[in-house]
């Protein structure tokens, strides 16, 4: 375990360093754009201010991680610098980090409170360059007000239950870090060219947790799911669910392939996104998970809606397609107790979500009261064969039974909205309407609804389409 640790951190070293090579690379994109709005003198100082700041930083988090974490102490001190150069790299940063989570396997305190110092560095950043060039304004449409009133209303619902102090606890630890997010998202970028950042260290991050899911499955020589249906992909810490990590990487899928493709780099583009399509779809086949296999027919289902204008031939595409997945779900090697297990748990705790905001309409059984109030309403208190794993196996039934009917009504509305703004920039960014058909159809059946994948994903969506249509900063609504 102590050599699995070890490379557990060692693959964080490496993939912040590609994080910093793709920051590096759009640095350069972006220095005509900097040429213009400074002056040589400028510019220089700026480089000295940088550089001996950098050194400062390094110092600082060499006397707290010592000699294990130099490597770390080395990237961190360069994001830091990143981000003081733009908001788009202090909230790229922030989103890595927040996905990465080295402080799972890294203990430190001076790592433990990266986040909470990140998170600083970010609003910092934000603030500074818009009080630089004078932008008094905050982004604000429909997306804004449908992810702040949904999560006033799972605040609301969680304040007022009989668990008041462990929800407000996890609302603040868990939920409203997918709110800053989306928030600093949408404030931070300006340009098609700032969501690049972004879109980057979502796709590392998740590629970094693909990694080390296969080492930890593959090579550690630990039983898998074709060798012993006891056992399954997994990673570590938030992730470690076979499910879980095969939700985030059909959210990967598309994000990746589309990047690779874009790189115009002919043939080798092309070769390069099949063998990454291969490996993601290897993966996914891995866990075993049915909603990620689901998830992979829902990509391919939107990708043909985009490209396949003659309705027989696209009719036809998506029965194959839907045949196909099927043909998959008779191929798994899963034992058939555990999958009639599984299935008829979801059931159960589907029911009892339903049930939950049926009795209780207005505010559910309040925000992460829903394994606390699982026995009271399943039916016949039948809470299946789960136990420790108790949850509703459905973001949708989850926001339905812990904030009542209004809370799905808020969440699904978001999701449609974000549908509806990928739905509109389909050809030039296909990936966005593919991440939404895919991963929503994954996290139907796992328990993503406060989890920070989604609001990244609806953030870069609804803030490129009103990037793309136009939309002025202002200070109510656009």
């Amino acid at each position: 375990m102590l050599e699995f640790n070890q490379l557990v951190l060692n693959s964080h070293q490496f993939f912040f360093a590609l994080v910093i090579c793709a920051f590096s690379f759009f640095l350069v994109m972006d220095l005509p754009e900097l040429k213009k709005t400074a002056s040589l003198e400028s510019r220089r100082l700026v480089v000295l201010f940088l550089g001996a700041f950098t050194v400062g930083v390094f110092f600082l988090l060499m006397d707290a991680w010592e000699t294990r974490g130099m490597f770390l102490a080395i990237e961190f001190s360069m994001l830091v610098m990143f981000s003081i150069i733009h908001p788009k790299y202090a909230i790229s940063f922030l989103v890595y980090l927040l996905l990465s989570r080295p402080w799972e396997s890294y203990d430190n305190q001076m790592m433990s409170s990266m986040p909470r110092d990140v998170s600083y560095l970010a609003f910092l950043s934000l603030f500074a360059h818009k009080l630089f060039k004078k932008q008094f304004y905050f982004r604000f449409n429909l997306g804004t007000f449908l992810l702040l009133a949904f999560s006033v209303w799972i605040f609301m619902s969680g304040f007022l239950s009989n668990h008041a102090d462990e929800a407000m606890f996890q609302f603040s630890e868990i939920f409203s870090k997918g709110v800053i997010l989306f928030i600093l998202i949408q404030n931070g970028l300006d340009t098609t060219q700032d969501i690049l950042p972004v879109k980057a260290v979502l796709v590392l991050a998740i590629l970094e947790k693909c990694f080390v899911s296969f080492y930890k499955s593959s090579m550690m020589e630990l039983p898998t799911i074709v060798e012993d249906a006891s056992e399954r992909l997994e990673s570590v810490g938030i992730l470690s669910n076979s499910n879980d990590i095969a939700a985030i990487v059909v959210l990967a899928i598309p994000f990746t392939i589309f990047f690779i493709l874009k790189t115009g780099l002919r043939p080798f583009n092309w070769l390069f996104s099949l063998a990454g399509l291969g490996a993601m779809v290897y993966l996914v086949w891995q866990s075993q998970s049915r909603g990620a296999l689901l998830g992979i027919f829902a990509i391919f289902g939107a990708y043909t809606l985009i490209k396949i204008k003659n309705k027989k031939i696209l009719g036809l595409a998506i029965a194959f397609g839907l045949v196909g997945t099927l043909g998959a779900f008779k191929m798994m090697n899963r034992d058939a107790e555990d999958v009639e297990g599984s299935t008829s748990n979801r059931i159960l705790f589907w029911k009892a979500g339903l049930n939950m905001a049926i009795r209780n309409p207005v505010f559910g059984v309040g925000f992460w009261g829903f394994p606390r109030n699982l026995p009271a309403y399943a039916p016949d208190g039948n809470v299946g064969s789960e136990k420790e794993h108790m949850t509703a196996h459905s973001s949708w039934v989850l926001a339905l039974g812990e904030g009542g009917f209004t809370a799905l009504f808020l969440f699904a509305s978001l999701w449609l909205y974000g549908a509806f703004a990928a739905w509109k920039i389909r050809i030039e960014q296909p990936e966005y309407l593919l991440g939404i058909a895919g991963y929503g159809m994954a996290i139907t059946f796992l328990s993503h609804t406060y989890l920070l994948y989604p609001y990244i994903l609806l953030a870069l969506v609804i803030t490129h389409y009103h990037i793309n249509n136009g939309q002025k900063y202002s200070r109510g609504f656009a």
